[in-house]
């Protein structure tokens, strides 16, 4: 699967296997990718990592609402994310204000919205908004996925919704085998190496365990006590037999709409079910 995340990590590929039984794996470069080009040319544009920027406040914001202020491993890492992109101290404190009740919201109700998109050769789009006005964004996201002839249609089924955690290894010499020791005592369901393609965590030795969502912040919580946790988030992936193959005759197309959502300041995230 090729799973486009536009915030989070700048069009990062990743791939993941089945979660049906706990088991460990190698995470290999996408640095050969189709989409290699498409992704390293947008990693480095600075409009994109501003709205990244302006975007983890309102993540920080749904993590306190979701896990608390205290004991928050996912706010902790977020918090480190916004600092190393910069973001103010006043913005993250005001975030994390707004996610406890302290301080209500200025300016309009903004609204966490998903879309469902099928286009040529059975690829389907999840594509994730933050918006206070959903008419404007859905339209704005239908004539994004145009380009690649793609229409709103149920395509949910064809992924699962997981928990993600990037963490750095305790050093160079811990292994994929004592990683896994930790993630068994710790109720994760799958544990990788982590190749950081875009150098997003700025790290040395990264892993990525899957967790159920609604274990996300349990997991992380119990991780960050043995190691420094990078990210923390909910994902989407998709089995082997649900992906397909990269659309060759659509490929001018489908670069046109990942720019465009990439260009879309209230979306958030997307995920395909390309095979990488």
């Amino acid at each position: 699967m090729l799973a486009f995340r536009s915030i989070p990590s700048t069009l990062k590929v990743t791939r993941t296997s089945s979660c049906s039984l706990f088991h460990t794996s190698a995470k290999v470069s996408a640095g050969h990718s189709k989409w290699a080009n498409i992704r390293h040319d947008k990693a480095k544009n600075d409009a994109k990592r501003s709205k990244e920027a302006s975007m983890l406040a309102s993540k920080i914001e749904s993590s306190v609402k979701v896990g608390g202020a205290e004991a928050n491993a996912q706010l902790d890492a977020l918090v480190e994310k916004a600092k190393k992109l910069n973001v103010t101290k006043k913005i993250i404190e005001s975030a994390i204000k707004r996610g406890t009740g302290e301080v209500k919201h200025d300016g309009p109700v903004v609204a966490e919205v998903q879309y469902e998109f099928v286009g040529p050769g059975g690829v389907a789009f999840i594509v994730n908004a933050s918006t206070d006005n959903k008419a404007r964004t859905v339209s704005l996201v239908k004539s994004t996925l145009k380009e690649f002839n793609a229409s709103l249609s149920p395509c949910l089924y064809l992924f699962q919704k997981k928990g993600e955690i990037i963490f750095e290894a305790k050093n160079e010499d811990e292994t994929l085998d004592d990683v896994f020791e930790v993630a068994i005592e710790i109720g994760a369901e799958d544990v990788e190496e982590f190749v950081d393609v875009d150098n997003e965590y700025d790290a040395g030795k990264l892993y990525k365990i899957t967790t159920e969502p609604s274990e996300l912040f349990n997991v992380s919580n119990a991780l960050a006590k043995t190691h420094k946790l990078k990210d923390s988030k909910t994902t989407y992936i998709t089995e082997p037999d649900n992906e397909v193959p990269f659309p060759e005759d659509y490929q001018k197309g489908f670069k046109k709409c990942i720019e465009g959502l990439e260009s879309i300041a209230e979306v958030t995230e997307y995920w395909t079910n390309i095979q990488e």
